[in-house]
């Protein structure tokens, strides 16, 4: 696959963020303040790649392509001649009691996530988050979405960066999706890419169905080390 001038790979991304404030809700008993349906790209099904140990399966946005990932994703794409946005998909256990999504349970995991990004990433005592994390449907999945700033690296200088994200739960293990593109430049586009990606997310393809193996690693970069390492430094105060 060609090299590109510059590299949105999956590693950690230096951004302090603390959620002041738990999204809805504090129980599992009630729904949501809002849980609105978001725009989707459409996804293309013959590009169906089993990941994640073969628990799931994804797909890329239309006309995008598959391309070089960190060993902290599980998948990563970009649309073709662009050097961002990224969409990138990573994989991790959900938060606690929470085995899947739904109606009742709804507003205990947007609350869970903040929480998780409270406890992780922290400036000053005060939030850095360009959006709090708040109810959403993705297609057949009920998630969470928030936007952060960061920093990356890009041909070695660090760079500010915007991220979009969503995180859904299916078959035991949270999923977030993420967009990300130098600051001012993420779109709507972008981040429809990476919620048509959340809500494309299923359950493992067929052989038939299938395109690619099972965690087939991406091609190699020779241009570059972000293909194997991580591209963004690690959080700082």
């Amino acid at each position: 696959m060609a090299a590109r001038s510059e590299r949105w790979c999956c590693g950690l991304v230096s951004v302090a963020i603390v959620a002041t404030a738990l999204v809805g809700c504090s129980t599992g008993s009630k729904k949501p303040r809002s849980a609105a349906a978001v725009s989707l790209a459409t996804v293309d099904p013959d590009s169906a790649i089993n990941v994640d140990g073969g628990r799931v399966s994804v797909r890329s946005p239309v006309g995008w392509q598959r391309e070089p990932r960190s060993s902290d994703c599980i998948v990563r794409y970009m649309p073709p001649r662009k050097t961002y946005p990224s969409v990138s998909v990573t994989a991790s256990d959900p938060p606690a009691g929470i085995a899947e999504v739904t109606a009742e349970n709804h507003a205990a995991f947007v609350a869970a996530v903040a929480e998780q990004l409270a406890s992780t990433f922290t400036a000053g005592g005060k939030s850095t988050l360009l959006r709090k994390p708040a109810a959403v449907t993705l297609g057949s999945h009920l998630g969470v979405a928030w936007a952060a700033p960061g920093t990356a690296k890009v041909e070695g200088l660090k760079q500010p960066i915007e991220r979009s994200s969503v995180a859904i739960v299916t078959a035991g293990r949270m999923y977030t999706v993420e967009a990300r593109a130098p600051k001012g430049k993420l779109d709507d586009a972008g981040r429809a890419a990476a919620r048509g990606v959340a809500a494309g997310i299923a359950g493992p393809a067929t052989e038939e169905e299938a395109t690619l193996a099972v965690d087939e690693p991406a091609a190699a970069d020779p241009s570059a080390d972000a293909a194997s390492t991580p591209a963004d430094d690690p959080p700082t105060e």
